[in-house]
């Protein structure tokens, strides 16, 4: 999405600019970034049963291999809703295989933008991806950030 195309997407309702916050004019991030701009007010339930999850990952995945470090930058300045519904998209989707690495560690840098409307650790109880296919140094990390006392904890809560 061009930056005079997500112009344009703003100027059709009046709410999308109002809650617009990115400072992006990379065309991938734009696009992603209205996608969840677009939906951020649907029912909750477009979100935990992976209908907007699966759609933000599907974008991901039809974009650049860095699009995670290009969204990374802009995306502080998101509303702290908006990065919460990113967040579960990193780890609520049923592509449970794709980037199980990068989706955790950026999940996991989200926690570095603290907003208060934005609560990254609720959003955990819908955890939709194999945790299998993780390294045990992300495990480890994962385990801290969420106060289990392991990976072998982490992956048991999961798992049961």
């Amino acid at each position: 999405m061009t930056k005079e195309e997500f112009e344009q997407f703003l100027a059709k309702k009046e709410m999308h600019a109002q809650n617009n916050r990115t400072q992006s004019s990379d065309e991938e991030v734009l696009r992603i970034y209205a996608y969840i701009l677009e939906h951020e007010n649907w029912d909750s339930d477009w979100w935990s049963e992976c209908h907007g999850t699966d759609d933000v990952i599907r974008l991901i995945q039809n974009s650049s291999e860095n699009i995670l470090e290009k969204i990374k930058k802009d995306i502080p300045n998101w509303s702290g809703f908006q990065i919460e519904l990113f967040a579960l998209s990193l780890i609520s989707s049923l592509e449970l295989d794709y980037k199980v690495n990068e989706r955790i560690t950026l999940y996991l840098e989200l926690f570095d933008f603290p907003k208060y409307d934005c609560d990254l650790y609720i959003i955990f109880d819908q955890l939709h991806i194999n945790l299998n296919l993780a390294d045990k140094e992300v495990l480890e990390r994962l385990a801290e950030k969420l106060n289990f006392s392991s990976a072998e904890a982490l992956m048991q809560f999961v798992y049961t």
